[in-house]
């Protein structure tokens, strides 16, 4: 069943990346990278807190959305960091170093605070395929950018939306994933 209605909660993340798309479009965001993560951030926290299937305190809830906006904001600073660690491999590789760098170190600690706040056994090994599931969906997503010029930045936050939250509802309801059989094939 899962903690969260997640028919609802991928309605709600539809609607959060049209409203991505229109700030994009009318470069309401473009001054601003800060201000971009951190409502990227906001936006699918709170699509998460709107669709809790357990009640939840609004206070928790609004703290949650405060927290995801402002890991989404560190992960901005780890791909400045990231970019001068990497200095040394040239231009395009490593941008592409820098944004798995970002999705894996947003994915962790985003699905760190999902278990901190809602999902208390949630395992590691989840959290650590969820975030490889959003390194290889933001490295598709930053490839199929290349050869379109309507996919601007917030192609990249939904795609990473949807494969974390994918990811997410997938570990959430199937809870014998990664569990080992009780026959060991010999």
């Amino acid at each position: 069943m899962g903690h969260f209605h997640y028919a609802r909660h991928f309605s709600v993340l539809g609607a959060a990346t049209v409203a991505l798309f229109l700030l994009g479009h009318w470069d309401l965001l473009s001054d601003s990278l800060i201000a971009s993560f951190a409502v990227n951030g906001a936006l699918h926290a709170s699509s998460l807190a709107l669709t809790l299937r357990s009640p939840a305190g609004n206070l928790r809830k609004i703290a949650f959305v405060a927290i995801a906006a402002a890991l989404s904001m560190f992960t901005m600073y780890v791909g400045i960091v990231g970019l001068v660690l990497f200095a040394v491999v040239p231009g395009n590789e490593r941008l592409h170093l820098v944004l798995g760098l970002c999705s894996l170190s947003g994915a962790i600690t985003y699905a760190s605070l999902i278990r901190i706040f809602w999902i208390r056994k949630f395992p590691p090994r989840r959290i650590l395929a969820m975030s490889l599931f959003c390194l290889l969906a933001t490295s598709l997503a930053f490839l199929a950018r290349s050869y379109s010029e309507v996919l601007g930045g917030w192609w990249l936050a939904a795609a990473w939306w949807f494969a974390f939250s994918g990811g997410l509802w997938f570990f959430d309801t199937h809870p014998d994933s990664f569990r080992r059989s009780k026959y060991n094939g010999a």
